[in-house]
């Protein structure tokens, strides 16, 4: 008797870098819903997949992964960050990270010391109109928060009735319902990310690629970096600082990226990347991620 599964088809896996628009079409799906997000037929050995554990101190620890679609290559890209069920701490012990209800952050020594404009919604007079809820934030919360005013850029954020606080304890349940029920909801836009490739330190013919998650632009920027011309003052002054960001000290560290359209990575421009011709990763993938 002849058994076996067909074995999949091997080809080059193609990394991308640059900037590209995308829209979030899942979160933290599970592996059947993968597989349909990918064209990939069910197999009776798919292994579902994990997203809680916990850290080394035992605090509950969860990976967020937003599956990214970016229409013009019909590719997905995956942006993970894990949330731990801890309180944000400097690292001399003596200032907590706090979290409003518009997903903003501010680090003090006393809640007494938030600035107003943390605390209360301000009009154009700085007059409050409005109370934010707020409280000391999880370590991994800012990045979600990130994401998710990206994400949800159709909502007014200086309505004193706006509030994308999370859950997390929700979340920490795997319950992710409150961010799944927006996919495709009235708040739901399109967004642009800067996408990168990290190489393994210990094997350079290793590449994997990136979401830069700590910041992303409107999807009205893909227009101003293809032309490489920033229309307004504030559209100056937004990109100064997000290719600050990027670059400093705590932005896209040990990944090669480029500030240009989304393109294929190439790496012999990539001194990570020891090897000067390299003829690419080969393993088994899926052309849509």
């Amino acid at each position: 008797m002849i058994k076996g599964k067909e074995k999949q088809e091997i080809s080059a896996v193609t990394r991308y870098v640059g900037f590209t628009a995308v829209q979030v079409r899942a979160i933290n799906p599970t592996k059947k819903e993968v597989n349909k997000l990918l064209g990939k037929e069910d197999e009776d050995d798919d292994k579902e997949l994990v997203y809680l554990s916990s850290d080394q101190e035992g605090n509950d620890r969860l990976r967020l992964a937003f599956w990214l679609y970016d229409e013009k290559l019909d590719k997905y890209f995956v942006q993970s960050f894990n949330i731990t069920k801890k309180e944000r701490v400097s690292k001399l012990g003596d200032k907590n990270q706090y979290i409003n209800s518009v997903g903003m952050t501010a680090w003090v020594d006393d809640e007494a010391n938030l600035p107003a404009w943390f605390t209360h919604f301000l009009d154009k007079e700085k007059e409050e109109i409005g109370d934010k809820e707020f409280r000391k934030a999880y370590v991994g919360e800012e990045e979600l928060a990130g994401i998710v005013r990206a994400w949800l850029g159709k909502i007014s954020w200086n309505d004193p009735d706006t509030n994308v606080m999370i859950d997390v304890n929700k979340l920490f349940k795997e319950d992710y319902s409150e961010l799944t029920s927006q996919i495709g909801g009235d708040f739901d836009t399109p967004f642009v990310v800067l996408l990168g490739v990290r190489t393994d330190e210990n094997d350079s013919d290793k590449h994997y690629q990136q979401v830069y998650g700590k910041s992303f632009l409107p999807k009205g920027f893909m227009g101003y970096i293809e032309k490489n011309k920033f229309p307004t003052d504030y559209t100056k002054k937004v990109w100064k600082r997000f290719v600050e960001e990027v670059e400093g000290e705590y932005g896209f560290t040990n990944t090669y990226f480029e500030l240009v359209p989304i393109t294929e990575y190439d790496s012999t421009k990539d001194v990570a990347a020891s090897k000067t011709a390299n003829a690419g990763d080969v393993t088994p993938v899926n052309a849509k991620y």
